[in-house]
């Protein structure tokens, strides 16, 4: 398999933030997931499990902490999917 690229991995983002946008606000690389989109932790969860059945990887909990941006998740998926 080979690995997604940055723009793939934004696009699956997007999907998965997409029920949680009731406003439909525009999502780019550098909203903050829960301070511009106003996503709330509980769904930020099933977003990255979302994320890990996509591409069979586990993200650690620390890392999900850290992550506050669109780009930065994005990032994180690229990191955890390179081979």
């Amino acid at each position: 398999m080979s690995e997604p690229s940055r723009d793939e991995i934004y696009e699956k983002i997007c999907e998965l933030l997409k029920p949680y946008n009731p406003q439909n606000r525009p999502i780019k690389m550098s909203s903050g997931i829960m301070s511009d989109l106003e996503v709330d932790s509980t769904a930020v969860f099933d977003i990255i499990m979302g994320l890990e059945d996509h591409y069979d990887i586990s993200i650690p909990m620390e890392m999900v902490s850290d992550i506050k941006t669109v780009g930065e998740l994005t990032t994180a998926i690229m990191g955890l999917t390179a081979s």
